[in-house]
């Protein structure tokens, strides 16, 4: 019964988003740094073309999940030609990984990114660098070390 709850209310937050701002739904690949190679897949929420609010799935080659969120302001749209995109700006992430142990940490990123906007706005290719720090809560209270996550995908924007 808790399952259909969430689903449920998964549904109608993504519908009720949808409406007020527009999301997109993507597939990409993840890479840290050498040690996470994964696909995944995103829900994007976008209030406008410099704000986006993401919530991140990837499996890892061992079959650990991660889920991940991410809010980001886009503070520099270097190159804006109508479909191509390259921007810089700030942002916070958490994620929480499910292994043996459950393990929670967040900080800030840096995203520097690349995207092609196609068909009428409607379908982007994407690519970005969001160089990260933050701590780690679980297990341990602790500083993260450095890391450089790296994604390419594709969404699909419903606005």
């Amino acid at each position: 019964m808790r399952i259909k709850v969430l689903i449920v209310t998964f549904i109608l937050f993504t519908a009720m988003a949808a409406k007020a701002h527009g999301f997109g739904l993507g597939a990409q690949f993840n890479y840290s740094a050498g040690e996470v190679f994964a696909p995944g897949a995103a829900l994007t929420i976008s209030p406008s073309r410099r704000m986006h609010f993401a919530v991140n799935w990837y499996l890892d080659s061992s079959h650990v999940n991660t889920v991940g969120v991410t809010m980001d302001i886009l503070v520099l749209p270097i190159i804006h030609s109508g479909f191509i995109n390259f921007t810089l700006g700030g942002g916070l992430f958490s994620n929480v990984v499910f292994d043996d142990d459950i393990a929670f940490n967040g900080g800030v990123r840096v995203p520097v990114g690349l995207n092609l906007l196609l068909l009428r706005r409607r379908f982007e290719i994407f690519t970005h660098v969001a160089p990260s720090l933050g701590l780690d809560f679980l297990p341990n209270l602790e500083f993260t070390k450095p890391f450089f996550p790296m994604a390419l995908g594709a969404r699909v924007w419903f606005r």
